[in-house]
């Protein structure tokens, strides 16, 4: 797997207070609404927020019990996005609002925006672009409770409520602004094709080839958009034609093994090889068969 830093959290002094506020914002505030309403929200004792972060990514993850996975990313070379990814399939598509909870605990009232969202149907019903998910990212940061208000899918009178909790965000939101600072600025663009190239009569990676697969499985990794890794085996013309199908072949092979090791699951990668029969450059210098001896991966989204 590619090299992943992790976060767990311990109640800071400030977080300590938002634990107290929440649990009278869970008793007093939320218990007239409760009555009226369904909400996921994970309570004091189960909150958690997760930092996770590469070259290529960085994550803040929070789970809503009997709801689903909240995700703030950003994947390098594109923008902030919030996301929740429902346990169950959404029904429905409806439209809904996002807005701050002010707890007590806060003296500041909460930011009057409010921000029209769809709500949509399957398993990733929320998914919000880098102004809103920006304005979230900042609402938790100062303390409050984001908060996605819908109706009910299956009753009009009554609402929905889908709320992330600001219990124990602050380490890991600290981890995570650091990691944005990191991230490789290069995005799918400049991975899209990727090339790796061999010595003569050679089939092992050499350290450079190593460098850009190990980049190039941090960003896969990352893009959960990429749907398939396709890998293509070349030769120069130096010696007989079937030997050099062969090298080819065993330069895929080299290329899909590394990229298998590094967490890429199976079902996206696949191998092809060529030989010597589709020259990058149609010349007998070394120049040219250098740049024959390669083996060539494109991601597909």
């Amino acid at each position: 797997m590619s090299s992943v830093n992790r976060i767990s959290t311990r109640l800071s002094l400030r977080e300590f207070v938002i634990v107290l506020g929440c649990l009278l914002l869970s008793t007093q505030s939320f218990a007239l609404e409760a009555l009226e309403a369904e909400i996921y929200m994970a309570q004091v004792h189960e909150s958690e927020w997760t930092f996770k972060g590469s070259r290529a990514l960085c994550e803040l993850e929070h789970e809503i019990p009997q709801f689903g996975h909240a995700r703030f990313l950003r994947i390098a070379g594109e923008s902030l996005e919030f996301r929740i990814d429902s346990f169950q399939p959404v029904p429905e598509r409806v439209e809904g609002m996002l807005r701050e909870v002010s707890p007590e605990w806060e003296h500041s009232e909460p930011d009057s925006l409010q921000q029209m969202v769809v709500i949509e149907t399957g398993l990733r019903p929320v998914s919000l672009d880098r102004r809103p998910a920006g304005w979230l990212l900042s609402s938790l940061a100062k303390g409050q409770v984001g908060s996605f208000d819908l109706l009910d899918w299956n009753d009009s009178r009554k609402q929905v409520h889908i709320r992330l909790s600001p219990v124990k965000f602050q380490r890991p939101y600290r981890a995570f602004k650091q990691c944005l600072k990191q991230l490789s600025g290069k995005g799918f663009e400049a991975f899209q094709q990727t090339t790796v190239h061999f010595a003569l009569d050679v089939d092992e990676l050499d350290g450079e080839a190593q460098e850009i697969l190990a980049g190039l499985a941090d960003y896969i990794e990352a893009d959960d958009q990429v749907s398939s890794v396709h890998i293509a085996g070349h030769a120069d013309d130096q010696g007989e034609p079937r030997y050099n199908l062969r090298l080819s072949a065993r330069r895929a092979k080299r290329v899909h093994d590394y990229l298998s090791a590094k967490g890429i699951a199976a079902t996206r990668l696949s191998m092809r090889h060529f030989g010597e029969s589709r020259p990058k450059i149609r010349k007998r210098t070394e120049t040219a068969r250098a740049a024959n001896r390669r083996a060539e991966i494109k991601l597909v989204r």
